[in-house]
């Protein structure tokens, strides 16, 4: 198996907050959308390591990779982990990021982005992820390797 993840992608490689700030005078910076990642080059990725034969199972990981329809597009099984709002706020402040997070992202962009997303993917007909429940993680990951299991068996 290979990973492939969103969080490898994004669109512009910022050293500081202050540089992302310069780029957008007046905008705060949002990097929970697909538009703040290269969708493209993360969809040819994902070809070229399916098309390699070298692996039996791509995974590819991140919270907007089913928004992308060409990248949703390619995938045999999806699951769609959720969260409360306590344990998002929680993993969240126990990550690095750089540049780091300001005051009031994670009210601003990032909760009201993932229930954006969640009610996105839950009116396309077209996805049918099997949901998990983050707040489980032993149960969210046995039923995730057990699914992908029986669809390795299955090819």
């Amino acid at each position: 198996a290979v990973v492939s993840t969103q969080s490898g992608h994004y669109g512009r490689d910022f050293k500081t907050l202050e540089e992302a700030q310069l780029s957008f005078p007046g905008v705060p910076v949002n990097w929970e959308t697909c538009p703040a990642l290269k969708m493209d080059l993360l969809v040819r990725d994902v070809i070229e390591k399916r098309d390699e034969g070298k692996y039996d199972v791509v995974i590819v990981e991140g919270h907007l990779v089913l928004t992308h329809q060409p990248l949703a597009s390619l995938f045999h099984l999806t699951f769609y982990i959720t969260l409360t709002y306590e344990l998002a706020l929680r993993r969240r402040l126990t990550r690095t990021y750089d540049p780091p997070d300001y005051p009031g992202y994670f009210e601003t962009f990032v909760w009201p982005g993932y229930l954006n997303i969640v009610s996105g993917i839950r009116g396309n007909a077209d996805l049918n992820p099997v949901w998990l429940d983050a707040s489980d993680p032993e149960a969210c990951f046995e039923a995730l390797c057990e699914a992908v299991l029986l669809e390795i068996k299955k090819h």
